[in-house]
């Protein structure tokens, strides 16, 4: 049993110098499996996220049995999910835009001396691909780094367009079993170091 001390407690803060803090790649791009491990290449940062940080929305639902006599007996799994929630602000970036609304769906043409880089969006309502997805912290000398290895975007809602917010897209990221039947990899690195 651990008593209390601070060398096991810190926040949910993005490692911003190293990754980018949300970052998403293809299935079937190579995964990291530590705390600091490299990142494949493939995998795409997407920008700042608000505030509210990376929420876990992930549920284990029970259901208990009673017998006649109103004594619960057994109780019985019938739900576990890993879900994810966060609200992207980088609205004028490509890699986002592809995630929101589908690769497929998103054009760009390269900056000019007359206009910054032209990005067109086309609104089609097609099903969103499964990808690979990173959440990456850091607190002092500690590291957490959340691998969701086949998860997808499953609810999208645009914030308003107003003078006094940031645009964005809060979205939440449904983790699914990959071959090893894992829905999420968590890698801690507690930062205490041997002398």
């Amino acid at each position: 049993m651990a008593l209390p001390s601070s060398n096991y407690i810190g926040a949910g803060t993005p490692n911003l110098a190293v990754s980018g803090g949300v970052l998403v790649a293809p299935l079937n791009t190579t995964l990291p499996t530590t705390a600091a491990g490299t990142i494949a290449p493939a995998f795409k940062a997407l920008g700042y996220v608000s505030e509210d940080g990376i929420e876990s929305l992930g549920e284990r639902k029970v259901e208990t049995v009673k017998d006649w006599n109103a004594d619960i007996i057994a109780q019985l799994q019938t739900e576990h999910s890993v879900r994810f929630g966060l609200t992207l602000y980088a609205v004028w970036d490509q890699d986002v835009l592809s995630e929101i609304f589908g690769e497929n769906n998103v054009t760009a043409t390269a900056a000019t001396t007359t206009s910054g880089k032209l990005i067109n969006v086309k609104e089609t309502g097609m099903v969103l691909p499964r990808r690979s997805w990173i959440f990456d912290m850091k607190t002092e000398d500690k590291k957490l780094r959340i691998v969701l290895p086949n998860a997808k975007i499953s609810s999208i809602t645009e914030k308003k367009f107003v003078s006094n917010e940031l645009a964005g897209f809060t979205i939440n990221v449904e983790a699914f079993k990959d071959d090893s039947g894992v829905k999420a990899y968590r890698y801690l690195d507690d930062g205490i170091k041997t002398a």
